[in-house]
């Protein structure tokens, strides 16, 4: 009889950790869908202007670098990888998801030039294309570990 008291309030202290772990690490909710369309039709996509989208990307991700302090300073460049523990707010997946739509719209406003893209330019154009892919697999990798199932299913689709 002791024996199975004791191994059922093991279970119990397993459940209770697993839960305080769930709590510990918070889920975030986006409506990532919402977010780029509002984003793309305001700054330039309304009317085919990659150029000025992909400006406005870059100036929301210098934004974003400031307010969450994530700046590289004046010194040598030293590279700094968003990963899943160092995600502690909604804003770093906004850094993650704004690079991918910044490296697309560069690809696209090479694709877009008057004449079509030259043979460098392709090759420049095939690289922004997978630069995009790559933090578009980190956004949704990162969004199946810190985000709800609703934001989780919508990083999946973009």
């Amino acid at each position: 009889m002791a024996k199975e008291n004791n191994s059922s309030a093991m279970d119990v202290d397993n459940q209770n950790s697993e839960s305080v772990d769930q709590i510990n690490s918070p889920r975030f909710s986006i409506n990532v869908l919402q977010l780029l369309k509002s984003a793309q039709m305001q700054h330039g996509l309304r009317f085919g202007d990659y150029a000025r989208y992909r400006r406005y990307c870059t100036a929301r991700l210098r934004r974003l670098y400031k307010s969450l302090k994530f700046t590289h300073g004046r010194g040598k460049y030293s590279k700094r990888a968003i990963t899943a523990s160092m995600v502690t707010e909604v804003r770093y997946l906004h850094v993650v998801l704004y690079t991918a739509e910044r490296a697309w719209s560069h690809a696209m406003e090479k694709k877009t030039l008057p004449d079509g893209p030259n043979a460098r330019q392709r090759g420049y154009l095939i690289g922004r294309l997978r630069k995009a892919v790559k933090w578009a697999t980190l956004f949704q990798d990162l969004c199946s570990i810190k985000g709800d199932s609703r934001t989780s299913l919508e990083a999946e689709v973009c």
